[in-house]
């Protein structure tokens, strides 16, 4: 807090001797600056012509009256920003998390999205999310002990990325089982492996989910479902 002493001070002397203060400059004037400058003047006025206190200490009051305000402006800023911290730690929870805001896609069927991270923007808080678009069976192969790729074909692919002769049958982006519950093997003509060996190097074991590749901004407030 300001002192007295920063306090600019313009002063003259009047035609009868006494020195008497033109101006004061201090943004920074306090309250209790202002009772000290007010009882200065008290003491120093010339007693048989004591001046009107009144505009003074209307004056006080104003002055009182917006630095209350300006302190309770400071609190309700603090206020609001220790919200806004409390609410992006408890969203942190989020990350990870499976969400909807209720969006639908073109088939009609409700988005959902897995959040990445949460952001403040201009005191509104984002998740980054991904969408899931679907699931991507996965192809175990039981030789090399490793999962092998794909195209969205269904050729396999080798350790290079070429594509073999063998191709995996699928329906609407998924393995078509075998009638033993695998998976169905078809060779550069078209036809069905049957051959024991093929058939028992490529397995499924289950499938994984897929995401958009770029994140969806999403409001928190927005949000519907969490799991």
């Amino acid at each position: 807090m300001a002192a007295v002493n920063d306090v600019v001070v313009n002063s003259a002397v009047g035609v009868d001797g006494n020195s008497y203060t033109t101006a004061i400059s201090n943004d920074k004037l306090t309250n209790d600056d202002f009772l000290k400058l007010l009882l200065e003047q008290m003491k120093q006025q010339d007693p048989t012509k004591p001046q009107d206190t009144t505009a003074i200490m209307d004056s006080q009051l104003k002055m009182s009256t917006i630095q209350s305000n300006s302190d309770m402006s400071t609190a309700m800023a603090a206020l609001q920003a220790s919200y806004a911290n409390s609410a992006l730690s408890t969203s942190a929870n989020l990350i990870g998390k499976i969400v909807e805001d209720g969006s639908v896609d073109k088939a009609g069927l409700v988005k959902s999205y897995e959040v990445q991270t949460v952001e403040n923007v201009d005191g509104e808080l984002y998740l980054n999310a991904l969408q899931l678009t679907g699931y991507a069976d996965r192809l175990y192969d039981t030789t090399t002990k490793a999962y092998a790729k794909y195209d969205s074909n269904g050729y396999i692919l080798d350790s290079t990325g070429a594509k073999t002769a063998i191709q995996i049958q699928m329906k609407d982006g998924r393995f078509v089982p075998s009638s033993t519950g695998g998976i169905t093997l078809l060779d550069a003509n078209g036809k069905i492996i049957t051959d024991a060996a093929t058939v028992a190097k490529y397995v499924t074991d289950g499938a994984s989910v897929t995401y958009a590749s770029s994140p969806t901004k999403i409001l928190v407030s927005s949000i519907k479902e969490i799991w």
